[in-house]
């Protein structure tokens, strides 16, 4: 199963009383504030989740699969997510 914006907000609107309308803006505006501070290049950090870094992956060689030619890829923008301990340890709980 996946989790999405919509269950996050459905289960915010179950326990907290207010308009789905309105958690479903609170989700929207919590994750566009995270994507604005990683599009600064700073770490969103969640207490007991983890934390996302950005991450900017560097130029490198490659290799045309169609016909063995070298070419190079250019770097890109990602991020990177690590789980905090408390995560890990739940997950690894039996």
């Amino acid at each position: 199963m996946t989790v999405t914006k919509k269950d996050l907000a459905l289960y915010l609107h179950e326990n907290l009383g207010f308009s789905v309308r309105s958690m479903k803006q609170v989700v929207d505006n919590i994750f566009e504030q995270m994507k604005l501070a990683l599009e600064r290049g700073e770490k969103v950090k969640i207490v007991r989740f983890g934390f996302f870094t950005p991450y900017r992956r560097p130029t490198r060689k490659g290799v045309n699969p169609k016909d063995g030619s070298p070419i190079i890829i250019e770097g890109k923008k990602t991020v990177i997510f690590h789980p905090s301990n408390t995560l890990k340890n739940f997950i690894n709980e039996e």
